[in-house]
């Protein structure tokens, strides 16, 4: 899991290299979008689940582009 929620804060960390960053429990959103910011990436998987991914490990525009096409149907 790449997302942990304590008491005393929320911890997000890297899937490809165990980064991890910490912030006090009291604004989520706040909190994605100052990691957003800071360059992170986030990505839906089809089982529902996400990835996290630091700016080094956040893939590229040219590897996003590289990505097949997903069926609407």
């Amino acid at each position: 899991m790449s997302f942990e929620e304590y008491p005393d804060c929320f911890l997000w960390r890297c899937d490809t290299c165990s980064h991890e960053t910490m912030f006090a429990p009291n604004d989520f959103f706040g909190c994605v979008a100052e990691l957003k910011c800071r360059g992170w990436g986030f990505q839906r998987q089809d089982d529902g689940g996400w990835t996290h991914s630091c700016p080094r490990h956040r893939k590229s525009l040219a590897e996003v582009l590289k990505m097949p096409l997903k069926g609407s149907g």
